[in-house]
C-alpha cells in the first residue's frame, strides 16, 4: 500500500516530548486512536509501554501488525474513536496522529472519558506540508490541479477552535515541531500517489500526472533528492 510506504512519519523532538508525559517503568498505558497502518505508533511502541492499536479499517490494520511484528507491547483492536472496544478505565494517554478530524467529537469524548484513568491525556497530532520553497509552492499547485475533491478534503482538516472545543473548559498546550523529508524520485511520486485524493491508474489524466511529477522533481532536484517539509501541530491536555 502506498500510504503504509511513502507516507511521512512524524518527528523525534515530538515523540521525546510526549515520552516526557508518560513513565515507561510504571504499567501506564497509550492507545492510538484510528493507527492506520501504524507509522506513528512504530515510533511510540519503542518507549516499551503497553499500547492498544485501535483501528476499524481490516486491511490498514493487517499492515499495522506486519509494521508492528516486533513489537510485543502492541495490543490490536479494531474499533473506533466513538466505540474503542477498550476497558474502563484501562488508558492513561490517548494519541491520535492524521485522524482526529474524521471523529464525532461529542462521542469521541465521551468514550476518551470512559477509558482514561485520572489525569488521562489526549494528544492530537497533525502533519501540515509547507509551501515556503518554490519546489513546495510548484508541488502543491500540482496537487491542487490534479487532486480530486482536494479542496475539500483539505477543508476538512479540523480547525483549531474545534479541538479547543473538544478539550474545554481546560486548555490544551500547544506546540509546533517543523521537520523535512528528503526524497528521491520514487518516494516523491509515492508520497504524492498516497493521498485519497489523488487519480489512480484508471484516469484519464494519470500518465500526465505522472509526467507533471517527474518535470517537477527534474527541475529542482540537487543531487537527486527535493526537500519537502512539515509542520507538526500538537494539541495536548486532559479532557
Amino acid at each position: 500500500m502506498l500510504y503504509d510506504r511513502f507516507r511521512p512519519h512524524y518527528p523525534q523532538e515530538l515523540v521525546a516530548f510526549l515520552r516526557e508525559r508518560i513513565d515507561p517503568d510504571s504499567g501506564q498505558a497509550v492507545a492510538d486512536i484510528a493507527a492506520g497502518t501504524g507509522i506513528f505508533t512504530e515510533q511510540i511502541a519503542q518507549w516499551g509501554n503497553t499500547v492498544f492499536v485501535v483501528e476499524p479499517n481490516a486491511s490498514m490494520r493487517r499492515l499495522a501488525h506486519r509494521r508492528l511484528a516486533g513489537f510485543k507491547n502492541c495490543i490490536f483492536v479494531d474499533g473506533t474513536a466513538e466505540s474503542t472496544g477498550l476497558p474502563d478505565q484501562s488508558v492513561d494517554m490517548v494519541v491520535s496522529a492524521q485522524a482526529f478530524h474524521w471523529f464525532d467529537l461529542t462521542k469521541t469524548k465521551a468514550e476518551f472519558k470512559r477509558i482514561g484513568r485520572d489525569s488521562l491525556l489526549v494528544a492530537v497530532v497533525w502533519n501540515l506540508r509547507n509551501t515556503d520553497s518554490l519546489f513546495e509552492q510548484e508541488y502543491e499547485s500540482l496537487v491542487r490541479t490534479y487532486g480530486v475533491d482536494y479542496l475539500s478534503v483539505s477543508q476538512r482538516r479540523m480547525a483549531t477552535e474545534e479541538v479547543l472545543t473538544f478539550f474545554a473548559p481546560t486548555a490544551p498546550e500547544y506546540r509546533i515541531f517543523e521537520h523535512a523529508d528528503f526524497l528521491g524520485f520514487t518516494a516523491l511520486r509515492g508520497r504524492m500517489l498516497s493521498y485519497s485524493f489523488m487519480p489512480d491508474e484508471t484516469s484519464p489524466v494519470y500518465e500526465e500526472m505522472l509526467e507533471a511529477v517527474a518535470a517537477l522533481f527534474d527541475r529542482h532536484q540537487e543531487n537527486g533528492k527535493v526537500r519537502l517539509s512539515y509542520q507538526t501541530r500538537l494539541f495536548i491536555g486532559g479532557i
